[in-house]
């Protein structure tokens, strides 16, 4: 049930951003359905992270990460390594400029 609850968290976030864009209401009364779908949508989304996710900051929990540069990868010279300061989750990112390290 639990990766139903990404896809139908997903789902109706597109749904609701497709009736938007093609703009049903002027064609049948849905009675603001395209951004109850979205809000829906969401909170399945932040429920899912808030239950299934680890880390101790909440803010961390939903993907909201405080990055900070922490230095340069000695693998690949051009790619930078960041640390969060709340929960220490890092990543790797390639810069799309290339470039140099240090």
């Amino acid at each position: 049930m639990k990766k139903n609850a990404l896809l139908i968290g997903y789902s109706l976030i597109f749904l609701g951003f497709a009736f938007i864009v093609v703009d049903t209401s002027a064609l049948f009364h849905m009675y603001y359905f395209h951004y109850i779908s979205i809000i829906v949508g969401v909170v399945i989304l932040l429920t899912y992270y808030l239950t299934t996710r680890r880390e101790k900051s909440l803010l961390c929990r939903i993907g909201f990460h405080k990055f900070e540069h922490v230095g340069w990868d000695d693998d690949v010279p051009f790619r930078l390594i960041y640390r969060c300061q709340r929960c220490g989750y890092e990543k790797k990112v390639i810069r799309s400029s290339g470039g140099g390290g240090p």
